[in-house]
């Protein structure tokens, strides 16, 4: 989400925008103090962590992370489960680049190596590990680094999406998204997507009401920054996995989408991203998508919902982590989590934001 000035968004599917540009009425809720989530491994100075993690039952965090920096070993997973105080480190027997993770009956994560696409799996029970991991795809990361998103279903099931480079063009390939999924029935490798432009940085959540919904970036960058890029938006009514899309936000430089759902009837969607560095908010509370636009300088977006309040928290260039909080059909509020830079995508996960410095990847919890 890396904001440089206010832009006016051309309205596009009939969606409105209101550009937040006001001080807050209020501050978000006091956060209380740093804990230790993840010390580095011994002799790992970071430069950045790469991962994902989320919240399950007792509010219970897992999630799977790689360390990069000087003394690091990138290629390493290493999981992390824990609340509070309470922190779990354990080095995973998988290698590889983490894309996504996400819990129900067992901790999945989505990730990349050499040789393609795989699953993996730690039991929530006994703390085994899926060996070996199931390869959903065999063909080889390029020059373009994939990028995932995965679903746990219940009874053990799962649905992820990633994006591959196909065809032509060597390293210039464009990207197109793919899917395998056990969730409702088995899917083995399917393409999702065929655009001249690349389709790339999949967020899937499921769908109020049942099946998913699925936010990607869709770009015209072939070995080159992208001139223009836009959201999209698309939804599998069942568990088929055909997916019916359009366009979702105004083109320009969109990034870094992240999105939430409220399931069963009457549930909504909600998602954040970046345009042209400016952090944007849109649900359909309202019964259509209404876009919010921050007063940001943004490098990334997280968006979560809970106890009827939808926060949003990304990284803010020369400004720490920050975070925006709206408690019902209130207003949006905004503070500094922590004023350090942090050297991963913060999450939000419930009421605590997960971040990293040098040494650890660290947290902090409001205080409701």
């Amino acid at each position: 989400m890396v904001r440089r000035r206010i832009l006016v968004l051309v309205a596009t599917l009939a969606v409105a925008l209101l550009v937040v540009t006001a001080s807050p009425a209020a501050a978000i809720p006091p956060l209380g103090p740093v804990v230790t989530v993840a010390n580095a491994p011994a002799g790992c100075t970071i430069d950045s962590v790469n991962g994902d993690a989320t919240i399950g039952s007792g509010s219970v965090i897992r999630g799977f992370f790689n360390f990069a920096g000087s003394g690091c070993d990138s290629d390493e997973i290493w999981f992390v489960g824990g609340f509070g105080t309470i922190w779990k480190v354990l080095l995973t027997p998988y290698r590889g680049t983490v894309l996504a993770s996400d819990q129900s009956s067992g901790a999945f994560v989505l990730f990349s190596s050499s040789t393609g696409i795989y699953l993996g799996e730690r039991s929530l029970g006994n703390g085994t590990y899926l060996s070996p991991p199931r390869q959903l795809s065999s063909t080889a990361p390029g020059a373009v680094a994939p990028t995932g998103s995965i679903l746990a279903g219940g009874s053990n099931t799962w649905w992820a999406v990633w994006s591959e480079q196909v065809g032509p063009g060597g390293e210039f390939a464009q990207t197109e998204l793919f899917q395998a999924k056990t969730y409702g029935n088995d899917l083995p490798r399917t393409q999702v997507t065929n655009n001249p432009d690349n389709d790339r940085q999949p967020a899937l959540a499921f769908r109020p009401g049942g099946g998913g919904e699925l936010v990607f970036v869709r770009d015209n960058a072939f070995g080159d920054e992208p001139t223009h890029s836009y959201l999209r938006l698309a939804t599998a009514s069942g568990t088929t996995g055909a997916w019916a899309g359009s366009q979702f936000a105004a083109v320009g430089i969109n990034t870094d989408p992240s999105i939430e759902t409220t399931v069963g009837p009457g549930g909504h969607t909600y998602v954040a991203w970046l345009r042209n560095g400016q952090v944007f908010e849109s649900d359909n509370r309202s019964g259509s998508f209404q876009h919010k636009a921050f007063v940001a300088n943004g490098l990334s977006t997280d968006i979560g919902v809970s106890g009827g309040r939808t926060r949003v928290v990304w990284s803010e260039a020369g400004d720490g982590t920050v975070l925006a909080e709206r408690l019902g059909s209130g207003g949006w509020t905004k503070g500094t989590v922590y004023p350090a830079a942090s050297r991963m995508r913060p999450l939000v996960l419930g009421t605590t934001v997960l971040m990293a410095s040098a040494l650890r990847i660290y947290a902090r919890t409001e205080i409701l």
